[in-house]
């Protein structure tokens, strides 16, 4: 990584930083506004009730976190088929990058 002259990181100022209450804030409204907008796509499961979307805490030991998920078996078809997170997180500017699958170990 190239320096620039004169410039030094403070680690520990932006580890303050990534663990502090405003940033919390913001991530979780954020967060909170992806659950939103996927909710809004008006998925059902089987049984006819809504996809169940949460926003869960997930901090890290260096950081604050959340973490929007669909905590129902239908979940990754869910994903697949109509990529309701992906979608929603796009909306609200987030980019999203999707994971290579591991090799195959045959």
């Amino acid at each position: 990584m190239a320096s620039i002259e004169g410039f030094r990181v403070d680690r520990e100022g932006v580890a303050e930083l990534l663990r502090s209450p405003e940033l919390a804030e913001h991530v979780k409204e954020l967060a909170e506004t992806v659950a939103t907008l996927a909710r809004a796509r008006g998925l059902r499961v089987v049984n006819g009730d809504p996809l169940p979307i949460e926003v869960l805490d997930d901090p890290a030991p260096d950081r604050t976190a959340f973490t929007v998920a669909v905590r129902h078996p239908a979940g990754t078809g869910m994903e697949a088929k109509y990529g309701v997170l992906t979608r929603a997180a796009e909306a609200v500017g987030i980019e999203v990058h999707v994971m290579d699958p591991p090799p195959d170990v045959s």
